[in-house]
């Protein structure tokens, strides 16, 4: 009777083992940079998605009110005087952003028709649009907005009870002095000298730079004289690098107009908690001026995306801007009406 003797199979030696994981570790290794730029290629495209959208809800709101959309009330008798501190009457203002007045345009008629744009609530008394509740029982100011938010953008959707955006309209290269004197660095860069609509701060159109300001002006296409395709309409904004927390709703919010092209593209100075923190940062020019309110810095366009933001042109177009652009050539791109030429971007 012959007996067969089964082979033993060799088993894995540990330095096999060793190699085959520093193998996967490799490849692994060489892969995710990959993964990573296929991911972000992905959020940058339904972010530049995001901004077409605000081109058609823009335009279509000119279109029907021969007017680009106001970012504070149209006509308000003393532009200075901010509704928040209206001795008169509360109502005289509901207070929501440009953000809010294109919904209709935006497939979102059901959520504008709930609010009370003359600024009065059901019994006539005034209101601001915080005070608002929406017919579902939520709070409008938590409420978001499909549109609204980049992808990209890793900061807390909701802030102080308050539905924040990624995008704002642009003031153009407009002054933003810093609430610290000694950190107005690109304050040379801006078309209007200091304490010309500082901010946005005016309602006449002559005073400011670009085609959006809190104060509500009266700004249509035709005042864009140095040509739709040359000059930024809207473009990414970080909550994180920024003071003014009424994000998408409110007038007095990032969302609305606090971005100017005077501060360069990604400037990353005031994302931190301080400047110890901010020290070294890529992205990072000032440290000293880390703190929020130096709005010199905090008031400009900046994205997560790797070398540059995307902006909606006033052609209707969206632009992947290098954040190494000229920062002259960006001014212009700013400016609506300032009568330079524009170069390549």
């Amino acid at each position: 009777m012959k007996l067969f003797l089964l082979k033993r199979r060799a088993a894995f030696t540990l330095v096999e083992l060793l190699v085959v994981i520093a193998i996967i570790g490799v490849l692994v290794a060489l892969l995710l940079p990959a993964v990573q730029a296929a991911r972000e290629a992905a959020r940058r495209s339904q972010c530049s998605n995001n901004l077409k959208q605000y081109g058609l809800g823009i335009f279509n709101y000119e279109d029907t009110n021969k007017q680009l959309p106001p970012g504070g009330r149209k006509g308000i008798e003393n532009p200075w005087r901010a509704f928040w501190t209206d001795p008169v009457d509360r109502g005289i203002h509901y207070g929501v952003s440009w953000q809010a007045k294109i919904l209709p345009y935006m497939e979102q008629k059901p959520l504008y028709d709930q609010l009370p744009m003359s600024g009065r609530d059901a019994m006539g008394n005034g209101v601001f649009w915080w005070e608002t509740t929406l017919q579902n029982g939520q709070q409008l100011r938590v409420t978001p907005v499909p549109y609204a938010r980049c992808p990209s953008d890793s900061g807390e959707p909701i802030i102080n009870a308050l539905f924040q955006t990624s995008y704002s309209g642009s003031l153009g290269s407009q002054s933003t002095p810093s609430a610290n004197g000694s950190c107005n660095q690109w304050q040379g860069f801006s078309q209007f000298g200091a304490g010309v609509g500082d901010h946005g701060n005016d309602i006449r159109a002559a005073y400011l730079s670009g085609v959006f300001s809190r104060m509500g002006p009266d700004i249509r296409l035709a005042n864009v004289t140095d040509g739709l395709s040359n000059t930024i309409f809207v473009g990414e904004v970080l909550k994180d690098c920024h003071d003014h927390d009424n994000g998408f709703w409110g007038f007095n919010g990032m969302g609305n107009a606090h971005a100017s092209t005077v501060v360069p593209i990604n400037n990353m100075t005031t994302c931190f908690n301080s400047q110890a923190e901010a020290t070294g940062k890529g992205g990072v020019t000032h440290p000293q001026c880390w703190e929020k309110s130096n709005w010199n810095f905090s008031w400009g366009f900046k994205s997560r995306h790797p070398s540059g933001a995307n902006f909606l042109i006033g052609d209707g177009s969206v632009r992947f801007i290098q954040q190494n652009l000229d920062h002259t050539t960006y001014q212009r791109l700013g400016g609506r009406a300032d009568g330079s030429p524009v170069g390549n971007f």
